[in-house]
């Protein structure tokens, strides 16, 4: 009787996981369709004049990624372990993208800076 209550509550616990992250997972879904449905939004009140048109499918455009994007990244962030070795890679990945990009912006300036003077 012991083996089926622990193997009971271990099913109970795969499906009580599976059914959080099917919930989360939705959520995702729901933050893309959320950003999808804004940047149709804004693309339907788009003014007449043609550099309107395009300002406004531009903005329209890149909100919906941006929003996607980020919402979706969130979401998944939620999935993973908090002191696992995912979040660590991210972290660690978002940091030397960010120090490469600053490098690299310093040398665009400088490059810049040269050819004016």
């Amino acid at each position: 009787m012991t083996v089926k209550t622990a193997s009971k509550t271990a099913e109970e616990a795969v499906e009580n996981v599976t059914e959080e992250t099917v919930k989360k997972s939705r959520g995702a879904l729901v933050g893309v369709k959320k950003g999808a449905e804004a940047a149709k939004h804004a693309a339907s009140k788009v003014a007449s004049a043609p550099s309107k048109i395009l300002d406004s499918a531009v903005y329209g455009a890149c909100y919906g990624i941006s929003y996607g994007a980020v919402f979706s990244s969130l979401m998944i962030a939620k999935l993973l372990p908090t002191n696992g070795v995912a979040i660590k890679g991210f972290h660690d990945g978002s940091k030397v993208a960010h120090k490469d990009f600053k490098t690299h912006e310093g040398k665009r300036l400088a490059e810049k800076a040269a050819v004016q003077s």
